[in-house]
C-alpha cells in the first residue's frame, strides 16, 4: 500500500518521516461525462431519447471497464505516477431525480477503486466533475431535473441559444457533423442564458432571486442541498463498503466542485457584453438579449472571433427563436412538478424568465423589453456593496465551501478535501480562519491560452494568460511573450505565482496541487495523425513539464481517455486532451522507440574507482521485474520524465532539459535516516537515461539504480546538494572527469 501521505509546515506533502513527495499523474477518466446507456457523447446526434430517457440513464462502466483497469494503471505507473483524479458526476449518481441515487453505480464505482488499490502504489481523489452546469447545457455535471427545477425547458435551448450543444450539429443520417463544430465553443455556453442562470441560482438564489421557492426553500438551498448530498451519499457509501480504501491511504481525499462558475455576478451592465469577458466566439448575445432570446423574442446580437490579442468583434446577425421560450409553459412546470413531487412557492410564475419575474426586465406593450435594473447582480441588495471577483468568492462561494466542507468533515476528519475556487482567480482569503485545517489542499487549474484556443503550439509568440485573466495589461499587445525560451519561462512564472498567491490567501501550510493542467493534442489541423510528426505537441507538454518541475508541484494532467480517437478525441466537444490514444497503439510485434526493455542490456557499471565521494552499484530487490507499457502513450518523450519521488530534506530547483537529456536537482538535506546519509529517491527512466549512457556530477554522494522500477536511491551529506544526471553518446566504465561517474 502506499505510504500515508502529511503535510509539513511548509505546506508540502511529506510521508511519516518528513521526506518531500510528489504527486503527481492523470485525471481518468473523462468517460464519466456521459452515460453509457444509452452510450450519448456530445457527438452522438441529438434524438427525443435525448431528453425522454435522461432519467433511466447508467454510467456503469464509466469512467473505466473492470477488465481494462490493470492495463491502463500499470501504464500509468510506467510513466511513474503515483495519483489519480477520479471524475464523477452528479448526473451519474441521481439521474432519475431528486432523492433518488444509482447505488449500482456507487458500487460499480468501488469495485474499480478496489481494483485499482489492489495494483498498489497508486493515490486517488475524487472530483465531482462538471462543466457549464451539465451535458444539456453542452457540458456534462447536473443531472436534467436541476434544469426543470428552475424553471427551463431544455428542448428549446437550441432555438434560443440558451445553450449551444455540440449533439445539435450532428447529422441522425450520417453521424458526421452537418457544419463544423467551431473550437472551444461549448466553453461560451458559461455566458448564455442557462448556464448562467443556474450558477446564479445556486451560488445566490436566495438573494436574487427569492420568488423561487421549492419545497419550502430557495431554489439556491435546494440545489447546493442536493448536490451536496448527492456527493456524500457516494462518498460515504465508499467509505462504509470499502473502508480498506482507506485505511490503506488510497482514497486520500475529496474535491469541492470543479470549475465552479460565478454566473452573471460581477457583470455591471447586462446591456453590453462585459469587457473583461475573455472568451467570445460565434454570437455573444448580452445578459439582457438572452432574456429576450430565452422568452423567444428576437434580439440583433454581435458575433465574434479569437485573434491573439483577445476577441475580435466579426459581425451582427439576428437571432429569432419565433416565439420558442427557453421557460417551461404552465401545462409542462406542472407535469415534471408531479413528477418530482415539487410544491413551488406562489409567486412563482410559469412561462417566464426568472429575470423578468424578479424585476430585472420587463414586457411593454407590444411585446418590447425594457431593463431596468442593468446593474441587479453587481450590487449586494441590501448593502448596495460593489460585487466584483474578490467579493463573489469571499462570499457566494465561500457560504457554498463552508456547506459542502461541514458535510464532509462530519464523515471524514481524517481525508484531505481539496478546495477549488474560480479558474485563473485569487482563492478566498482564509488564512487563519477555521475553515483550514491541516488536511486542506488548494486545488488549481491551470491552461494556456493561445494552445487551448488555436489547438497549436506557437514558438514564436505567446501571451500570458494569467496576467490577462486578472487584468494586468492596459493593452493586449503588453502580454505578448516572444520566442519558446521566453514562453517557457513565463508559463513557469504563472504556474509559482499561483502558488504563491495560494500560500498567502490560504496559508502557508496549505499546499497547492494543480488538478488539471493539459495541452490540446489535435493540433495544427491533427497533422500529427496524418504524418506522426508530435514534435508540436511535444514542445508544449515539456512546457508545461518545465514549468511545473521548477516550484515541485504535484499534478494531474488532463487528462487520460480511454476512448481517445483521432476523430472524436476525448469523445467530448471535439476536446483531445488524453496522453493515450487507441489510435496511437503500435502493433508489438514490430520494434518501436517505446518498447525499452532488454535482456541484452548490461547491468549498472561500478565507478567508485572515479571519484572518492561516489559509489554505484544496483539495489538489492527482490521485486519481480517490472514490465513498462507505453504503447499509445502520445508525445511520450515529454510526458515521460525524472522527478524526485522523496526528498530527505527540502527541494530547492529542479529542471529537465529534454533536448540535452539533461536533469538537474538542487536540495537542502536536513536529516540522517538511522545515523546514515540522507537517501532522496529520483524516477530516471531509461528512455532519456539509458543503461551504459548516463553520467552523474553531484556534490556529494553514494548511487544505489533500481532498474526495474527506474528508480536511483542517491544517499547524500547534509546541506545544500545538487545532482545532474547526463545522457551521453558513449561513456566508458571509468570516467576523466573526477567529479562525474557513470551510472548505467
Amino acid at each position: 500500500m502506499p505510504p500515508r501521505i502529511h503535510v509539513s509546515d511548509s505546506g508540502e506533502f511529506v510521508d511519516s518521516d518528513g521526506n518531500q513527495i510528489q504527486l503527481r499523474g492523470v485525471n481518468l477518466d473523462p468517460n464519466v461525462k456521459y452515460p453509457i446507456t444509452p452510450h450519448c457523447r456530445s457527438h452522438d446526434p441529438m434524438t427525443p431519447s435525448f431528453f425522454e430517457d435522461a432519467h433511466k440513464v447508467s454510467f456503469i462502466s464509466h469512467p473505466l471497464k473492470l477488465d481494462d483497469i490493470e492495463l491502463h494503471i500499470l501504464k500509468l505507473k510506467s510513466l511513474g505516477y503515483n495519483a489519480i483524479r477520479y471524475p464523477f458526476t452528479w448526473e451519474s449518481i441521481e439521474h432519475e431525480g431528486p432523492g433518488k441515487y444509482d447505488f449500482e453505480f456507487i458500487d460499480y464505482t468501488i469495485e474499480v477503486l478496489k481494483k485499482i488499490h489492489s495494483l498498489g502504489g497508486i493515490y486517488v481523489y475524487l472530483d465531482p466533475h462538471q462543466d457549464v452546469w451539465s451535458r444539456f447545457t453542452g457540458g456534462s455535471g447536473a443531472p436534467l431535473w436541476t434544469l426543470y427545477c428552475a424553471g427551463f425547458q431544455p428542448r428549446r435551448f437550441e432555438q434560443t441559444q440558451a445553450a449551444i450543444i455540440q449533439n445539435s450539429f450532428i447529422d441522425p443520417r450520417t453521424g458526421k457533423e452537418s457544419k463544423p463544430y467551431p473550437k472551444m465553443l461549448w466553453a461560451t455556453n458559461y455566458s448564455r442564458l442557462a448556464a448562467q442562470t443556474m450558477f446564479t441560482l445556486f451560488f445566490g438564489g436566495k438573494k436574487f432571486a427569492p420568488k423561487c421557492a421549492i419545497n419550502g426553500l430557495n431554489i439556491e438551498d435546494y440545489l447546493q442541498d442536493r448536490f451536496t448530498e448527492a456527493v456524500m451519499t457516494f462518498y460515504r457509501r465508499i467509505r462504509a463498503n470499502a473502508p480498506e480504501l482507506f485505511e490503506d491511504h488510497c482514497v486520500i481525499g475529496l474535491e469541492t466542485m470543479n470549475e465552479p462558475n460565478m454566473g452573471y455576478f460581477t457583470d455591471p451592465n447586462l446591456s453590453e457584453v462585459p469587457k473583461d469577458r475573455k472568451l467570445k466566439r460565434g454570437t455573444m448575445p448580452t445578459a439582457f438579449q438572452a432574456f429576450q432570446l430565452g422568452e423567444g423574442l428576437p434580439a440583433l446580437v454581435d458575433t465574434y472571433e479569437i485573434s491573439v490579442f483577445g476577441p475580435r468583434k466579426t459581425d451582427t446577425t439576428r437571432i429569432d427563436p419565433k416565439g420558442q421560450s427557453a421557460w417551461l409553459s404552465e401545462d409542462e412546470r406542472a407535469e415534471v412538478d408531479a413528477q418530482y413531487n415539487w410544491q413551488r412557492g406562489e409567486e412563482w410564475k410559469a412561462a417566464t424568465c426568472i429575470w423578468r419575474l424578479h424585476g430585472v426586465w420587463e414586457l411593454k406593450k407590444g411585446n418590447q423589453p425594457v431593463l431596468l435594473k442593468a446593474d441587479y447582480f453587481a450590487r449586494e441588495p441590501m448593502t448596495g456593496a460593489r460585487i466584483d471577483l474578490r467579493y463573489f468568492t469571499n462570499g457566494f462561494f465561500l457560504d457554498y465551501f463552508q456547506k459542502f466542507r461541514g458535510k464532509f468533515r462530519e464523515q471524514d476528519t481524517e481525508s484531505y478535501i481539496f478546495m477549488q475556487s474560480l479558474t485563473l482567480q485569487e482563492p478566498p482569503r482564509l488564512k487563519n480562519t477555521d475553515l483550514i485545517d491541516d488536511k486542506t489542499i488548494y486545488a488549481c487549474h491551470f491552461y494556456d491560452g493561445m494552445s487551448l484556443m488555436f489547438k497549436s503550439w506557437n514558438k514564436l509568440y505567446n501571451v500570458d494568460t494569467l496576467g490577462i485573466m486578472r487584468d494586468k495589461y492596459a493593452n493586449p499587445v503588453l502580454s505578448v511573450v516572444l520566442g519558446e525560451t521566453m514562453i517557457r519561462k513565463c508559463i513557469r512564472k504563472q504556474l509559482a505565482q499561483m502558488k504563491e498567491e495560494g500560500k498567502k490567501l490560504l496559508g502557508s501550510r496549505v499546499p497547492v496541487f494543480f488538478t488539471e493542467i493539459g495541452m490540446p493534442f489535435d493540433m495544427d489541423n491533427k497533422k500529427a495523425y496524418e504524418n506522426g510528426d508530435f514534435s508540436s505537441q511535444i514542445g508544449a507538454m515539456d512546457a508545461l513539464g518545465y514549468a511545473l518541475e521548477g516550484s515541485n508541484l504535484s499534478y494531474s494532467l488532463w487528462c487520460y481517455c480511454t476512448d481517445n480517437s483521432h476523430e472524436w478525441g476525448d469523445s467530448w466537444n471535439n476536446e483531445d486532451f488524453s496522453i493515450w490514444s487507441k489510435d496511437d497503439l503500435i502493433d508489438h510485434s514490430s520494434s518501436t522507440p517505446t518498447d525499452l526493455k532488454s535482456d541484452s542490456e548490461p547491468d549498472l557499471v561500478s565507478s567508485f574507482s572515479t571519484i572518492p565521494h561516489g559509489r554505484v552499484s544496483d539495489i538489492d530487490t527482490e521485486e519481480e521485474e517490472s514490465h513498462w507499457d507505453y504503447n499509445g502513450v502520445r508525445a511520450l518523450e515529454a510526458i515521460l520524465r525524472p522527478y524526485p519521488v522523496k526528498i530527505s530534506g527540502e527541494f530547492e530547483n529542479a529542471e529537465f532539459d529534454l533536448t540535452r537529456r539533461e536533469y538537474r536537482l538542487t536540495i537542502n538535506a536536513k536529516s540522517r535516516e538511522n545515523g546514515r546519509l540522507a537517501s532522496t529517491l529520483i524516477f530516471l527512466p531509461q528512455m532519456h537515461f539509458p543503461i551504459g549512457q548516463t553520467t552523474i556530477k553531484t556534490t556529494s554522494g553514494q548511487f544505489l539504480y533500481d532498474p526495474n522500477q527506474q528508480v536511483l536511491r542517491w544517499s547524500h551529506d547534509l546541506g545544500l546538494q545538487s545532482i545532474s544526471l547526463r545522457k551521453e553518446a558513449e561513456t566508458s566504465k571509468k570516467s576523466d572527469d573526477p567529479e562525474g561517474c557513470s551510472v548505467m
